[in-house]
C-alpha cells in the first residue's frame, strides 16, 4: 500500500461521508444482510455490536434481528483511563445510550457488564480493510487490545466494499478477522493468513 495509514484513513472517512443518505441506507442495507445470512449469526447467542459514527455502516437491523431472535446483544464503553473497552448488555434501544468519549454514543454505564468471553460474535468496525482480514481503525488501538480478550468469537468487520483494500501495513498486535461483511456480500479470510508484518 502506498498510502501512509493517516491519508488513507482521510481518504475512506471522506468517502464514507460523501455517501447520501438514502445511498448509505442501501449500502447498509446489504451488508447487514451479509452478516445475518452468516452461519456466524446463527450459531452466536451474544453478539457484540458498535453505534455507527462518521458514517460508518448501520448496525439498527443487526440490533432489531438480534432482539427478535432473543440475543443477547452488547455494546462498547470506552474507558479512557484504562485505554480500554468495557461491554454492557443492551436491550437495542436509544434509551439505553448516552454520549461518551469522543462523542460515541455508549451505553449507559448502569448496564450490567459482560465478560469478554461471553461474546460469541463480535462485528467490527473499522476504516479501512484487506483481503488478509486486517483492519484499520481510528489509530486509538482499543479494538486491537479487545480482540485477543475475545476467546473464541467469530469477528465480522462490517463496511462498504469500497473499504476492502489490497493490503494494509502489518503489525505485530493485529488480530485478523474471520470475514468481512459488505454491501458486495460476505468475503471470508483464510484461517491460515499469517497474522505477522
Amino acid at each position: 500500500m502506498d498510502l501512509s495509514k493517516q491519508e488513507l484513513r482521510r481518504r475512506m472517512i471522506a468517502a464514507r461521508q460523501a455517501l447520501d443518505p438514502a445511498e448509505r441506507a442501501r449500502l447498509s442495507g446489504r451488508a447487514q444482510r451479509a452478516v445475518l445470512a452468516a452461519p456466524e449469526w446463527a450459531r452466536a447467542r451474544t453478539v457484540l455490536l458498535y453505534i455507527p459514527v462518521r458514517g460508518e455502516v448501520d448496525t439498527a437491523a443487526l440490533a432489531a434481528a438480534g432482539r427478535q431472535a432473543g440475543k443477547r446483544l452488547l455494546l462498547p464503553r470506552v474507558e479512557r483511563a484504562e485505554r480500554g473497552l468495557r461491554l454492557h448488555r443492551w436491550d437495542g434501544t436509544p434509551e439505553q445510550l448516552v454520549r461518551g468519549a469522543y462523542g460515541i454514543p455508549e451505553p449507559r454505564p448502569d448496564l450490567p457488564q459482560e465478560d469478554p468471553r461471553a461474546v460469541d460474535l463480535v462485528v467490527v468496525p473499522g476504516v479501512a480493510f484487506d483481503r488478509r482480514g486486517r483492519r484499520l481503525g481510528y489509530g486509538g488501538g482499543y479494538y486491537d487490545r479487545l480482540l485477543p480478550q475475545l476467546a473464541g468469537a467469530a469477528a465480522i468487520g462490517l463496511g462498504y466494499g469500497f473499504q476492502l483494500v489490497e493490503r494494509l501495513p502489518a503489525e505485530a498486535h493485529d488480530v485478523p478477522l474471520d470475514a468481512l461483511a459488505t454491501d458486495l456480500g460476505l468475503t471470508r479470510f483464510p484461517a491460515s493468513a499469517d497474522p505477522s508484518p
